[in-house]
């Protein structure tokens, strides 16, 4: 198992165990892309398929557009009275 496989599965377990103890929606999802980051890089690493390597850079962005809609809408909710 290499180094960024096993960082993705830290990053994925922070994120899961995270969500247990209600950690904000802005960590949970940018871990989760972060973990999606990992994979992509490993899976390229490795030479596997680029499908495999182009759906984990599509779950990463997809998850880091959902970070950043989190803290957005944080920002806006702290701004309204």
């Amino acid at each position: 198992m290499s180094a960024a496989s096993m960082a993705a599965i830290a990053a994925a377990a922070t994120a899961v165990i995270g969500a247990l103890f209600r950690l904000p929606s802005r960590w949970f999802c940018g871990l989760l892309a972060l973990s999606a980051l990992l994979i992509g890089l490993d899976a390229a690493l490795r030479g596997l398929a680029e499908n495999w390597v182009l759906s984990s850079l599509l779950v990463a962005a997809v998850f880091s557009g959902a970070a950043l809609h989190a803290v957005i809408t944080e920002a806006r909710r702290r701004r309204t009275p």
